[in-house]
């Protein structure tokens, strides 16, 4: 599992030197000729690599997810507004990995950079993706904080096999994306008046050592030195992993014997509403959860990003991109990840993703979609891995272990006059005939003509791509290929956070990492790709609902160590 301390920022900055003062005339060391005075900061970085406990309540890190390849410098005067040494040409002050030293987890001060005089606020970007990074290369005179927060659009990509390039933003070939983390401020005896800060710049204005004060410029600079300031940064991206317990419960159950109706075999997963919109420094706001990580944050925290709002209506759909179907196989366009028994072997990231309170919504939230086999018991009846087919009706829902099994119910049903037919067979008789008109133009090769002439090794002589796409149209018997059933999962954020539609419930966020442990399978999925089916949700339905059917074991960590359940 991963770990992550906390990054540090040593801050060491002087103001060196020189009015025209006769004094400063006499002492050119100290000023280098100049009429005006400059400043320096300098900047040291502690960035360890140390293996993590539980105990400390977060989750080790990969070297490449630690490893900071360029440090964006940015600073600012007492109105926010960015300040520059005179003599620079750009608003920001970029540092390569060698002007800081290695991620060997030593503090190693760093070579002063110049800065303007008139320096009170700081900011650093660790590793910025291609949009931060054009925005803060070309910062210009009066641009403020507010100004380089302005919300970031990632643009998308045409003819892309999934969504996960939006991603590239936040974690790219150069590692991933930090910002400065922000402060919790507790200074309040009530602690209900603890509060994260809105914004994230560190005050350096009492780290300031004017070199005018010393005698020479290494006197000022090793002033400087000895009075450092700190600060955290976090990465931009959340990242999401997927097991599978053992044991692993599936269900449904029987009521009096509490014996397993289902047989499952986990296959792979995905991430789907991908998030395009964020901004560089999110506001933090406090979650119920009580767990707390005494290395990094003060306070367990929730986002507010651009997707995040009170507006009403659609709004909040803004930015969030679907995986979609191609078109000529049926198949989602996605990037599927193998399961895994062992912690940190396969996972993705993802850029967060966090609603209001009345906006945890089925079409605003990122979620897990998970494909696998399940079919009915019992075994040796309902094969795991065959085909198998359910004619759906609510609780009266019937499954059929093979299509000879189906073709004789319709036989039998078809065979009576229709005023005859029990409702039930009535249902069946409509849904057989509605399958074949789906399949029909799939069917090239021995077409028989209907669905009473149809059978499993026409079906296989076609080699129908996703089959169960084609059937899930409603009234339709659904076709589960080999087994084959999807389930998606809205990802829960705070645990402890169990009333309805509760306020940081669900949703991904910066610098947390989502361990989901798959503990119990309550029943079939849909034998298509989640999106546009009778049995998937409207986007506009609260994702707290009854019959949910996913149950994860969830354990989050800054990379905040959380645990809940999730079935399927």
């Amino acid at each position: 599992m991963l770990k992550i301390k906390s990054i540090l920022v040593s801050l060491l900055a002087i103001a060196a030197l020189a009015s025209c003062s006769k004094e400063n005339d006499e002492n050119p060391e100290v000023d280098g000729g100049k009429d005006y005075d400059v400043a320096y900061v300098s900047i040291s970085m502690t960035n360890p690599k140390t293996t993590g406990t539980r105990a400390s309540a977060e989750q080790p890190s990969l070297p490449a997810e630690s490893l900071i390849k360029e440090l964006y410098v940015i600073t600012f005067n007492s109105s926010k507004a960015v300040t520059k040494d005179a003599d620079a040409t750009k608003y920001v002050t970029v540092l390569g990995a060698g002007t800081f030293g290695t991620n060997s987890g030593v503090t190693t001060p760093n070579t002063p950079i110049k800065v303007g005089t008139d320096t009170k606020y700081l900011l650093v970007v660790a590793n910025p993706g291609a949009v931060l990074k054009d925005r803060l290369d070309n910062i210009t005179a009066g641009a403020t904080y507010a100004t380089i927060n302005a919300m970031i659009t990632v643009p998308t990509k045409t003819n892309q096999p999934s969504n996960a390039y939006l991603v590239e933003e936040v974690v790219h070939t150069d590692g991933c994306a930090m910002i400065n983390a922000g402060f919790f401020d507790d200074s309040d005896a009530d602690p209900a008046n603890h509060a994260w800060k809105d914004e994230c710049l560190l005050d350096v204005s009492d780290k300031i050592v004017l070199a005018k004060d010393y005698k020479t410029e290494a006197q000022a600079l090793n002033a400087a030195k000895g009075n450092p300031a700190t600060l955290e940064i976090e990465r931009l991206a959340a990242k999401l992993e997927v097991m599978v317990g053992s044991p692993l419960e599936v269900g449904p159950f029987e009521d009096i014997t509490d014996r397993s109706l289902g047989q499952f075999d986990f296959g792979n997963w995905t991430v789907d509403y991908y998030n395009s919109l964020l901004f560089p420094f999110a506001k933090k706001t406090t979650t119920e959860s009580s767990h707390t990580s005494p290395g990094f944050y003060k306070s367990n925290f929730y986002t507010i990003d651009p997707n995040f709002t009170t507006a009403g209506g659609s709004e909040y759909l803004t930015g969030l991109v679907k995986n979609v179907l191609d078109a000529a196989t049926r198949e989602p366009k996605v990037e599927w990840v193998n399961k895994s028994t062992t912690a940190g072997e396969n996972y993705r990231y993802c850029i967060e993703n966090t609603m209001d309170e009345g906006f945890q919504k089925f079409g605003a939230a990122t979620r897990l979609v998970l494909k696998g086999k399940y079919a009915p018991w019992p075994a040796g009846e309902f094969n795991l891995g065959d085909d198998w087919y359910r004619l759906p009706n609510g609780t009266n829902s019937v499954n059929f272990k093979s299509f000879t099994d189906l073709l004789a119910a319709y036989t039998s049903a078809v065979a009576k006059p229709e005023a005859n037919r029990t409702a039930q067979e009535k249902l069946l008789v409509s849904a057989c005939e509605l399958f074949y008109t789906q399949i029909q133009p799939a069917l090239t090769v021995n077409d028989p003509g209907d669905f009473a002439s149809l059978s499993q090794a026409i079906l296989d002589a076609n080699n129908i791509a996703n089959g169960g796409e084609l059937t899930k149209e409603e009234g339709c018997i659904y076709w589960y290929p080999k087994s084959l059933n999807y389930y998606y999962y809205e990802i829960r954020h705070d645990n402890a956070a169990n009333d309805h539609m509760e306020y940081g419930k669900y949703g991904v966020v910066r610098n947390n990492y989502y361990t989901l442990t798959l503990t119990k399978v309550n029943g079939n999925g849909t034998p298509w790709y989640p999106g546009g089916g009778p049995e998937d949700p409207d986007e506009e339905e609260d994702i707290d609902k009854l019959g949910a059917y996913l149950h994860f074991e969830i354990k989050v960590a800054p990379w905040i160590y959380w645990t809940t359940n999730f079935e399927i």
